[in-house]
């Protein structure tokens, strides 16, 4: 069954501390859970990129939801389309930093996502987890 992907960066807003993204995180993983979306959310020196994986109309209600969140401003959708699976299933909501005071938050390692993102990105040919991949990249 196809699966709707739709990723998107936005820059945050000056003055967000590691509570927010207690908040931010607490909040989607439960919220992702009732509705049945996977994905996960990078932060890096104030900008935000995030991938949403679900049913179309569910990943959608929630981009439109996410585009009014005042903690980020200059939301610009990098890509929606279908895709064969989701490549974020075991996460309602991964998360990653490049930022030392959010290190703790981050829900898998180095170690361990670096690897699968590069197998995801060579077997998916996803245009989105190429600029994962890139995003990762510049800002490591």
């Amino acid at each position: 069954m196809k699966t709707t992907q739709l990723s998107y960066i936005s820059t945050a807003k000056s003055g967000l501390k590691k509570e927010d993204f207690v908040t931010i995180l607490d909040k989607a993983i439960t919220s992702n859970s009732a509705i049945g979306v996977t994905g996960i959310l990078v932060y890096c020196n104030g900008f935000f990129f995030q991938i949403l994986e679900g049913e179309t109309d569910k990943v959608m209600k929630l981009f439109n939801k996410i585009t009014l969140d005042h903690r980020h401003e200059n939301v610009v959708k990098l890509q929606h389309n279908q895709v064969g699976s989701r490549v974020f299933d075991r996460w309602n909501m991964a998360f990653k930093s490049y930022n030392t005071s959010l290190k703790t938050l981050d829900n898998f390692t180095d170690d361990e996502y670096f690897p699968y993102l590069s197998k995801m990105t060579n077997e998916e040919n996803s245009v989105t987890l190429r600029l994962l991949s890139d995003f990762f990249r510049l800002n490591s």
